[in-house]
């Protein structure tokens, strides 16, 4: 009994270990990389949103698509005046969203469908979806940071290799230089961002 617990305790130290490790790592992405805005797809419960706020980011925006996820959001950051969480498609709302802003964003797209209790839209990630539709909008200078590298080329990203994300970015702005940040684990967080 007593090994079974320490056991327990050992595995509740990584968990708490690891959940900051990735707080931490994201905060510091969003650190680095300020803009105005900051617009997100794939809100989950708010961790991306929290930290936003704590980077200091003027205005942010998130898109999420799973109901129950939207409204936890929507209720957590109620009363953040400069927080707007926004329900569906990140295909169809993000472009609503760009309509008014006038300034570079820091995108974090990390909206994909990730079993467990998120939603799934027409495809499992709409990463390269929401790429066109960032390369439509009239400012070329965004950061886009772009979230789970681990998974590229797997079926939680429709099996979109890496290749195919940075040739997508540098149709947005071929001066994008490409680089990759910690995030769950190293190299996990894929930047595009004028020097």
């Amino acid at each position: 009994m007593k090994q079974a617990n320490l056991l327990l305790k050992s595995i509740l130290f990584l968990l708490t270990c690891t959940t900051t490790l990735i707080a931490d790592s994201s905060f510091e992405a969003f650190l680095k990389h300020p803009n105005k805005y900051f617009i997100e797809t794939g809100t989950g419960s708010g961790d991306g949103v929290q930290r936003a706020l704590k980077a200091g980011f003027e205005q942010i925006y998130s898109i999420e698509l799973a109901p129950h996820l939207y409204d936890h959001s929507r209720q957590r950051f109620e009363n953040e005046s400069n927080v707007v969480i926004l329900f569906g498609n990140s295909t169809e709302v993000l472009p609503k969203i760009l309509d008014y802003i006038d300034a570079p964003v820091t995108f974090w797209l990390d909206g994909h469908y990730s079993w467990h209790n998120t939603a799934r839209g027409d495809t499992n990630t709409p990463v390269l979806q929401e790429l066109e539709i960032i390369k439509q909008h009239p400012i070329k200078t965004h950061t886009i940071l772009i979230d789970d590298v681990r998974q590229f080329g797997t079926v939680e990203f429709d099996f979109i290799e890496v290749d195919d994300i940075i040739a997508k970015l540098l149709e947005i702005n071929p001066k994008y230089q490409i680089s990759f940040e910690a995030g769950l684990i190293a190299n996990d967080i894929l930047v595009a961002e004028i020097p």
